[in-house]
């Protein structure tokens, strides 16, 4: 049997082409979902009343996508700006999406920083973002979360 062994989930790095070295906080909800078709109700009855069904699949019920929450760090605008560069003009953004969806990769080490897994996302941008409460009595550092949607989620390793 094989040596085990784990892989921690803190030790992490999320890049997009132009976006390196920025202060992830976690990544959470790495999802897409299949989609089938044809399993809703038999094809055909045959000899001996065999009823058969059949399954395939349909594509993405929804894009992939994922959450990323970011530390807020002072003048670093990257993130915000790559959301504002894809949003419509008529809502604020300056309407360049399809110019500024990016390539992207999540990548988790082992503990002797040996690069273990590795997602790829193709054509990437962020949909929405949320900012961390602000108060008083927090001892909390402020992050933005955003939820990134692509094309394709592919794991290279």
């Amino acid at each position: 049997m094989p040596e085990l062994k784990p892989i921690p989930n803190s030790r992490y790095y999320v890049e997009f082409n132009g976006l390196e070295n920025k202060l992830i906080k976690s990544v959470t909800e790495v999802s897409f979902t299949g989609q089938t078709a044809g399993h809703e109700k038999p094809l055909a009855s045959t000899k001996d009343g065999k009823t058969l069904w059949q399954s395939t699949s349909g594509g993405f019920e929804e894009n992939p996508n994922i959450t990323i929450e970011v530390y807020v760090v002072e003048g670093d605008m990257d993130f915000y700006n790559w959301m504002k560069a894809t949003m419509p003009k008529s809502e604020g953004g300056d309407g360049k999406w399809s110019s500024n969806r990016k390539a992207g990769s999540i990548v988790a080490y082992d503990s002797e920083d040996t690069e273990v897994l590795r997602w790829n996302l193709t054509n990437a941008w962020i949909k929405s973002m949320k900012l961390s409460d602000f108060s008083a009595e927090s001892k909390d550092l402020a992050v933005e979360t955003y939820e990134i949607v692509c094309e394709q989620i592919n794991r290279a390793k």
